[in-house]
């Protein structure tokens, strides 16, 4: 991919060339360097550019496989007194002469021109009445012969190599925390590193880099190109080095591990795929449309929150079920899987899976009980509450190990067997699971008693146990560890946001027994993976999934649940704020636009949205249903933030695509059942979703459904 990006930016010799503002404050003008000229992107309120691209570098093309990245040599600069579509490039004059007098501040637009051997290109900025800079990029073939394989683009240099770099659900900074052996998308630190990947693989389809207190946005403006054999492409992004860090967006041709061609296509797993490459007949043209933003920072690990509230995007996302047709067929999902003393995890033995009660993580026993303890409370369905008990007793009497407040997570039914689950082929007890179940064990007994029904003191008993084992044994800094050994040690010395959810469980200990030092010890706890994890985004929250080894939505969930219930009891905004926070992370994982699939797949026939569906994690590029839904919206309308209650609703009611109606659809029997994998990317089945159904999939939109339902 080598090949450097262009000298460094000259000083400023004769003053501007072409200068065009927005009443906002932002200012693009092309100056006169010693290297050639260079764009600039100022701010009113701010000392110095906030990005210097020199022309030559601006613009890249290549013809021939592989691609690289070979600068364009830069023609004419002009001021466009009013905006006008994209137009044939025109022949490149003498570098850097300035058509008509645009040294004085305008509007309009900045018209570039620039050619790549046969390849001339025209590149227009023009700021929209809301303030942001579109980028208009048309390549033509000026030959006489077609040119075959072209690859073209945009690029611009970052000022700082450090830049902490956003790319939505695939990259966060590098992705610190993801397992050094396994293959993720990484930067990397030598010339010619990078990850450029599809733009259907991004939630948001931008690059957001910040550095000091400043940030730079660049959105995709994504368009399908559909072959003839119905196969859909699209353009792409991602971060190189070239040799210094730069953003890069290109017309669909990706790298991984700076290496051209090679597609990330499953769990730590690459493979070759030229894809994204360009035939030009003569006088044949691409055109892109890019969107740049640029401003102030508090810390440039907030910069991904610049990306969250754009409104470039309006898909709406899809609606095929309401809330209450989300209740019922869920519920009778639900039913379908009681068996006796709690919820299957998986659907009989399918998948050559055992009979098993699963605790937390992929089977959420507990939650499921309790969904089932509201709908009997709230249909006077006594049985229904009686279930919801049986399940949490069978838990709680069975799953003790000899170490207080350490439990098995596992209850296999054929064997009368309880285990925890296995690490490194050792068994261990996930903090992830333990908290998350602990927490809802407390939730169900605070449902018990508003209810006004009896609470087993055991169940009180369990939570506090618990509580104190999260507590004594947290590591040096702080935090709870990733699991512990059957002797209650911890597993691990790694520092991981895994173990947030024992936090909800203090709270939950502290909401059942009113003791303060339960609330006290919480907050002591979450103020420490703050200050590891949220107070500048460096490390950003990672290895709640217990089948992945990186940055993950899940990891982020627990903590704005824990920053979200300590706003609640305490009231102070200091949590609202860390909050806020978590859920812009959080939103960078939610899609807010739908990709087009290629003709004859499930997802074109049934015309499946991806618009509102949350991806996973830096590993796995798929989306799924796991997402704090209804706490958003209950938090959006706490604290008057109307966008996050209206995109809780969105999210809820994309996730109803998918959902069996009937038997045989979508490869199911039992109505309510779903898919734990939609897969909207080059990561395993483009356009199709599998059948993988563990009980979690049916407990998570089960549970915020009911509770989206109340919230006004």
């Amino acid at each position: 991919m080598g090949g450097p990006v262009g000298g460094p930016a000259g000083d400023l010799l004769d003053g501007p060339l072409v200068v065009i503002a927005e009443p906002g404050g932002k200012v693009v003008e092309v100056v006169a360097g010693s290297d050639g000229p260079e764009v600039r992107l100022l701010r009113r309120d701010a000392a110095g550019p906030h990005l210097r691209a020199p022309l030559r570098g601006l613009l890249t093309a290549s013809a021939g496989r592989p691609w690289r990245i070979e600068p364009a040599e830069p023609g004419t600069v002009r001021l466009q007194q009013a905006t006008v579509g994209a137009a044939d490039a025109g022949g490149a004059e003498s570098p850097g002469r300035a058509e008509g007098s645009g040294a004085a501040e305008a509007g309009g637009a900045v018209v570039v021109t620039a050619r790549a051997g046969a390849l001339g290109a025209r590149l227009e900025l023009a700021f929209t009445q809301d303030g942001l800079l579109t980028l208009t990029t048309t390549w033509r073939n000026d030959s006489d012969h077609e040119i075959t394989d072209v690859a073209a683009g945009l690029l611009l240099p970052l000022p700082a190599d450090d830049a902490h770099v956003t790319m939505p659900g695939v990259l966060y900074n590098g992705n610190p925390s993801s397992d050094p052996d396994r293959r993720v998308p990484r930067i990397g630190d030598r010339p010619g590193d990078g990850f450029v990947c599809e733009e259907h693989r991004l939630p948001v389809p931008a690059v957001n880099a910040a550095w000091d207190d400043r940030y730079v946005s660049l959105f995709a403006h994504p368009e399908a190109t559909r072959a003839a054999d119905g196969t859909v492409a699209y353009g792409s992004l991602g971060v190189v080095r070239a040799p210094g860090l730069t953003v890069a967006a290109l017309t669909g041709v990706i790298a991984f591990d700076g290496q051209p061609d090679v597609c990330y296509v499953s769990k730590a797993e690459v493979a070759n795929e030229p894809i994204g490459y360009r035939d030009l007949a003569p006088g044949a043209t691409i055109t892109t449309q890019h969107t740049l933003d640029w401003g102030p920072v508090e810390a440039r690990g907030f910069g991904f929150r610049k990306l969250v509230g754009t409104q470039l995007y309006r898909d709406e996302g899809a609606r095929p079920l309401s809330a209450e047709d989300i209740v019922r067929l869920k519920t009778n999902a639900m039913d379908a899987r009681w068996a006796g003393d709690g919820y299957l995890a998986y659907a009989g033995t399918r998948h050559r899976r055992p009979r098993t009660y699963l605790y937390g993580w992929t089977g959420q026993c507990l939650k499921l009980a309790r969904c089932d303890a509201q709908l009997g409370l709230e249909r006077d369905e006594p049985e229904r509450v009686e279930r919801a008990r049986r399940a949490a007793d069978f838990y709680v009497e069975g799953s003790a190990t000899p170490v207080r407040g350490l439990r098995h997570g596992r209850y296999l039914l054929d064997d009368d067997r309880w285990e925890m689950f296995r690490k490194d082929d050792a068994a261990f007890v996930s903090s992830r699971a333990h908290g998350e179940t602990i927490a809802d064990l407390a939730g169900l007994a605070v449902q018990f008693r508003d209810a006004g029904l009896d609470v087993p003191p055991a169940w009180q008993e369990a939570v506090e146990d618990a509580a104190a084992l999260f507590w004594h044994t947290r590591l040096p800094e702080g935090v709870v560890p990733l699991g512990w050994t059957p002797q209650g040690t911890p597993v691990s010395q790694m520092i991981s946001a895994a173990g947030i959810a024992c936090v909800q469980a203090m709270l939950g200990a502290y909401r059942l027994s009113g003791e303060r030092v339960w609330l006290l010890r919480a907050e002591e706890v979450l103020s420490r993976y703050h200050r590891l994890h949220a107070a500048t985004f460096e490390r950003p929250f990672a290895h709640a999934t217990l089948d992945a080894s990186g940055e993950d939505k899940e990891a982020g969930m627990y903590y704005f649940l824990a920053a979200y219930e300590m706003y609640r009891l305490t009231g102070r905004e200091l949590y609202a704020q860390w909050a806020q926070a978590a859920a812009d992370w959080l939103l960078t994982f939610v899609y807010v636009w739908s990709p087009e699939f290629d003709a004859g797949s499930t997802f074109e026939r049934r015309g499946f949205k991806a618009c509102g569906w949350p991806s996973v994690s830096v590993q796995n590029h798929h989306l799924d249903v796991f997402f704090p839904a209804s706490e958003l919206k209950e938090f959006g309308l706490a604290t008057g933030q109307t966008r996050y209650a209206e995109q809780a609703d969105r999210i809820l009611h994309a996730l109803g695509q998918g959902i069996c109606q009937e038997p045989g659809d979508w490869g199911f029997d039992v109505p309510g059942e779903q898919g734990e994998g939609f897969f909207q990317t080059n990561w395993q089945r483009k356009g199709e979703a599998n059948t993988w159904n563990p009980s979690w999939v049916i407990a998570l939109p089960l549970y915020h459904a009911l509770r989206m339902r109340k919230v006004s």
